[in-house]
This record gives structure tokens, sequence and C-alpha cells, in this order.
């Protein structure tokens, strides 16, 4: 018998190494697939630029260590368990691959028994914990389906092998501690007779219940058949681990490659900015992106971070009503012809690429996709790798509104009127001060001091009939409080945002830099407005172009001025108020605060939160130059809006933005619902100020009447 299990021995100690073989030449290939996928991302354009490093690993310790974002929804808690389960059972992987060589191999001999036994507890505990989450997830994906879970056999087939590799390694523990100690009775156990396992099994309560169970076949199996289970296990978890490492690379969980680089070189540009192009580069033969390789090396990376975990679908306004759109989808069209091209150009050595491929934009990423995008960052605010989704759009728009000039007839007529009469309505310029007559309001220009604030009307507060009583109310908070303010007046034009998100970057750059020219001729510091289009528009974009300005939203503003007690206000009667997210002034600026503890200032006021809000809030439907284009698929975004708002059963709805307040009275006119309360924070705001300023006109009565 002793020279059976002597020859079983040597046998396993060649099977061990013929593993250990197999499993470094899996590394091996594994790192020269990943080794050419990277060859694939350095194809993009620009060059690798590290700043602000000690940001980045603090993003990268709280964004991958901690995963903030990833637990930000329940879902995410499982994922935490799994993530940290693997990282702590690498120590244990490494010592399975050490011991092909070198059997008797433990850790213990390096940290000591006491260590080695922590050690080993924390693994056996994460691989019970491990277990139970997949099985939580496993039910969740593919019997419960929840909307926006991705269901695949990949996604099952991964499930599979981190099972595979718990159960694997709880069994091969158990075997070894069966056919090594003894006894396990606890007694014989405390006395320590394990020296030879090299831990106390004790302190791996899983592996010793697996162990219990394998001694309780006795005479089935014997020393012999324990010693084959043990073996067994141990040669089909270190495959499943040479094999994982090679399928990572080809499925899903790719992410575990790129999604870690992508959060540390994640773009740290203010939220939502666009990158500028250089039109006066005579060098650039194209300006937007119209095949892959034209795409940032990290627009490319990030393809290789997603996880599939279906956020960006759920919250995205256009994919939600009927689109074309699906954020996620973008993200893998690129990566599946990054990967295809990058192949035959790379590795084949092929010249005619561009022949054989089809274009990315408008080919493999259809027109429809892109011009269903409404840039309102709800994608990019809730993944957790950090995907810009919307850079990538807006680039693609460039190449369609910059190279092809192929866009809708009412793209056209939007850009023609910003063209010739700087604003999307084209309405003269002749007409910027109309809405101001008579309320003394000075013009900058006029000015002998500098004022505290320059009020940046915009285009909707200076031609939009609705909006024109905003700028009204605004203005007349603003004497209130006892702000000094002016306006530009007819020097005044569009920021340009709308041309920039619809591609137009030639049209943007000319309106912003004659905007800027006139800031800085007034040694301007401090913006006021009312829109958060040109909140953002001015504040983060226009330093690329080398106006530095203070910008503030009338919310902020607002907030501060009722904090420091310049406002007195008085109250309503009770009134049930539900309050949309503007995306530019609350998700891209981070801002969800400002609009509801303005709101909660005037008495009476009691806030009803909409089912999506904050972060997770709904899209109007008119960002990304949208509010000039015509919906012709699924439901309009403003309707689904309206309707989310309905559903709260408030007594009205608060906005903090001209664009949400135009879809916003839109849709509660398709829902024969036009008596409802809708206004603008300003105008609640104004409408109950204790000390009426008698320039500037009263608003219409839409609100409830004040409190006496």
């Amino acid at each position: 018998m002793e020279n059976s299990f002597v020859n079983i021995s040597m046998f396993w100690q060649v099977i061990r190494l013929v593993i250990l073989g197999a499993v470094l030449f899996g590394f091996a290939r594994a790192g020269w697939v990943v080794f050419w996928l990277l060859r694939y991302v350095a194809q993009g354009s620009g060059s690798l630029e590290l700043d602000n490093i000690w940001e980045r690993i603090r993003g990268f310790l709280i964004n991958v260590i901690g995963q903030k974002r990833v637990i930000a929804e329940p879902a995410g808690i499982l994922h935490l368990f799994i993530f940290w389960g693997f990282l702590a059972l690498q120590v244990e992987t490494i010592e399975y691959l050490i011991r092909g060589a070198f059997w008797s191999f433990h850790f213990s001999a390096i940290v000591g028994v006491p260590v080695y036994n922590a050690m080993l507890f924390v693994q056996d505990l994460v691989a019970g914990i491990i277990l139970v989450a997949l099985t939580i997830l496993t039910v969740r994906r593919f019997v419960l389906k929840p909307k926006h879970v991705v269901v695949s056999l990949d996604a099952l087939w991964i499930n599979l092998m981190i099972g595979g590799l718990m159960v694997t390694k709880l069994i091969a523990n158990g075997a070894e501690i069966a056919f090594t100690v003894p006894t396990l009775e606890m007694a014989n156990l405390a006395a320590g007779a394990f020296a030879d396992l090299g831990h106390d099994p004790r302190w791996t309560p899983f592996a010793l219940v697996c162990a219990k169970a394998i001694r309780s076949m006795g005479g089935t199996v014997g020393s012999e058949g324990m010693y084959w289970i043990y073996h067994l296990n141990y040669g089909i978890h270190v495959l499943i681990v040479a094999f994982f490492a090679n399928y990572i690379p080809e499925g899903k969980h790719l992410h575990l490659i790129g999604a870690m680089p992508n959060i540390f070189f994640r773009k740290l540009e203010p939220k939502g900015s666009l990158a500028p192009i250089d039109l006066e580069d005579e060098n650039i033969e194209t300006f937007g992106v119209g095949r892959v390789e034209e795409l940032h090396w990290k627009q490319l990376l990030n393809t290789y971070a997603c996880t599939e975990c279906g956020r960006c679908e759920h919250y995205c306004p256009a994919y939600n009503t009927g689109k074309p759109l699906n954020p996620m989808m973008i993200v893998h069209k690129v990566k599946d012809q990054l990967r295809a091209k990058g192949e035959y150009t790379l590795k084949g050595k092929h010249d005619d690429a561009d022949e054989k491929f089809e274009m990315l934009t408008g080919s493999v990423i259809t027109k429809e996709e892109l011009w269903s995008c409404t840039t309102c960052g709800a994608c990019v605010a809730n993944c957790p790798v950090f995907i810009e989704h919307v850079d990538t759009i807006v680039d693609m728009r460039r190449y369609l509104a910059l190279m092809e000039a192929d866009f809708s007839p009412e793209i056209s007529r939007t850009f023609r009127n910003m063209e010739n009469n700087y604003n999307p309505w084209g309405i003269s310029s002749s007409y910027r001060t109309d809405w101001a007559d008579g309320l003394d309001i000075p013009l900058l220009s006029e000015c002998e001091e500098p004022p505290e604030y320059l009020f940046w009307v915009g285009c909707a507060g200076t031609f939009d009939d609705r909006q024109k009583k905003v700028s009204k109310a605004f203005a007349k908070i603003l004497r209130a409080a006892g702000i000094s303010f002016a306006i530009l007046g007819t020097e005044e034009s569009c920021t340009g945002d709308p041309a920039r998100r619809l591609g137009n970057e030639y049209l943007y750059w000319m309106l912003a830099t004659t905007n800027i020219e006139v800031l800085n001729g007034y040694n301007v510091t401090k913006i006021v407005t009312t829109c958060p289009h040109c909140f953002h528009t001015i504040g983060k974009e226009y330093p690329q172009h080398g106006g530095h300005y203070e910008v503030i939203h009338h919310t902020e503003l607002l907030n501060a001025l009722i904090a420091d007690g310049r406002l007195n206000l008085r109250g309503t009667g009770h009134m049930r108020v539900t309050y949309h997210d503007s995306c530019y002034a609350n998700r891209w600026a981070d801002d969800y605060d400002s609009a509801r503890d303005a709101l909660a200032a005037v008495s009476g006021v009691e806030l009803v939160e909409m089912e999506l809000n904050k972060k997770q809030s709904f899209c109007c439907g008119a960002g990304g130059g949208r509010m000039w284009m015509e919906e012709h698929l699924g439901k309009r975004v403003n309707i689904e809006r309206t309707d989310q708002a309905l559903a709260t059963t408030a007594d009205a709805i608060a906005v903090a933005c001209p664009f949400c307040l135009t879809m916003f009275d839109d849709g509660l006119k398709n829902r024969d619902a036009a008596d409802m309360p809708l206004f603008d924070i300003a105008e609640l705001i104004a409408d109950n100020l204790a000390d009426d300023i008698d320039d500037i006109e009263e608003r219409d009565g839409d609100l409830p009447a004040a409190a006496e």
C-alpha cells in the first residue's frame, strides 16, 4: 500500500508540473493578447499625458479599491464582495502555482503560522461569501431579469467559472485537511495535531466542513482517494485560472483589464466640457471622428472598460423613449471595429483597411443614433468605470456637421440663424434689450463703475416670451438683494452651446471668441445667468479660448442670498412642488442642493421628488441641440418626463432652465394639464418677496397666491 501511495504521489508530482507548465503558457498567451489590445488603443489620436497625479491616485483608490460608483446601486454591493474576494484569493492562487513545483510549500514558512492562519481564514470566508453573492447575482440576472440587465451566455459562463474556482478551492483544501490530519475531532485539533498541514484547520471553517464530509466517506475513498480528490480539484482550479486569464480579454470581463487604467486616466477636465478642435491647424485633414482610429486613445480605452452593467442605457432618455441610441452599444460597436480593424492592419499588415472596413460614423454607428443624444450626461454620471459616451458621440457629430454637412433641415436653419443673427431663433440682435424696457436695467457699456455681476440673459431669456418673465423676476430679486448688475444688451450673442453640441465646432468657435473679446474688453470677472447651458459653456468651455470668469447659475446665487438673509420672503399657501433637475445646472455641475434649498426656503413649499431625480434624473429632451430638432422616433422625451412629474401628484412643477420650461410647457399641454402651475425657481422667489420692487413687472399670477 505504501509503495502504491508513493507511486501515486510521483504520478501527481508529474501532473502538477504539467499543469503548472500549461498555466504559465496560458498566462503568457493572455499577456500576448493584452499586448495587442493595447497596441490597437495606441493607434488612437492624442498622446499620453500625465497630470494631477495625486488626484488620479486618489480617484483610483476611491473608485477601484473602494468601488464607490459600483456600490451606488444595490446590486453593486454584491460586485464589491466578489471584487474584494478576488483580491484576497490571489495570494492563495500564487501559493497553488508554487506548489505545482514545490509540493510541501506553504506561506506559513515565510509569514509564520499565526499570520498564515489569519490569511487562510480570510480566503476561506471570502470563498463562501463569493458563492452566496454569485448565487444572488445569477438568480437576479437569469431568473428575475430586471430591465436593462444584459442576459447572455457569456455572463452565465463567467459566473460558472467563478463558482467553479470557489468550489474546487474549498474541496481541495478540505481534501488536504482530510488526508493530512489524523483526526478531525476538535479536541485533537486543539492539541495541535496539524503540524504537517502548515495551519490550524479551525481557521478554515468552510474547508473543514468539506474535510469532514470527505472523511465521512471513510472506506469508500481512503487516504489515496482523498489524495486524488485533492489533486483533481487542485488541477481543475488552476486550469480554470489559466482558462479565465485567456477568456478575460475575449469576453465581457475584459473590463478587469480595461477598467482600472480607464479610471486612473479618467477625464479630469470640468464635467461635461468638450475638447476643442484646433481649427487653425493646416495639417488636419478631417475634423471630428469618421474612422475608429481618429478617436482619442482614451476614448478607445473606454471600450475595454465597459462592464455591461446596463446603467447607461437604464438612465438614457433617448433609449428609454424608443430612439435608436443605446450608449452601451455605441461603446461596443467602437470596440468591435477597433479590434477587427486593428488586427487587420497591425497583425495582418494590410494597408487597405479603409476600403475593407465601413466608416465608423454614419455606417457602423448610424446618424439616427448620433442625433438622438441629448448630451444629458446620465450615461456618464452613472457609469461605474468613467466611460465618456457623450464626448465620443459629439466627436462623430462633428464629422457629420463639418465634413459631410449631413444634418436635418431644422439643424441647418438653426446654424444659419446663429451665424446671421447670433441666436438660434434668428431674431435681430436689435431686440435684445426689449425684455427690459422700462425696467431701468443698466447696460454694461454705460456703467461708470463695474457692477458686482454681469447678468448674462441668454437668447431664451431675451427672445422667448415665457422666459422673459423669468428674466424680469430674477432682475427683481437682484434689486431686492441690493446687488448691482448690468447686461450687455446688443453686445451679447449666443454662447454657441447648441452649435458645439450639434457638431459645428467652427460656428461655436466664432461665437465664443466674439463673446470672449467683448467680456475681456470690459474686464468682466463675475457672471450670473438663468440659463444652465450658458452657465456651463461660459464657465467650463470658454477658458479653452482665454475666457476665464466666475460663472454662477441663478439657483446658486438665490440660495446664497437667502442664506445670507439678503432676501426677505413671505410664503405661499401649502404647495407640493416637484423639481426637475437641469442636466447642465445640476448633473454636469454636481449641484443638487442649491435649487432644492432655495425652494425649501419659501414657507409652505413641500418638495416632492420624482422617481428619477438628481444624478439619475431624466432629461427634458432639449439638450444637445435637440431644442431645435423634431422628434420623429418613439415617445417624445419631454412627454415622458412630464408623465413622471404628473405621477407625483404634485401641485406644481419647478424648473431652473429655459429649455426645461419650454419642454414642460409643451408636455403639460399635450397631457391636457396646461392649468398646472409651472415656474422657474426665480419666479417663485420673486412672487414671495416681502418687499416688492415696483419698477420690475409682476408675473401673470400663474402661481398660487402668496400668503398674506
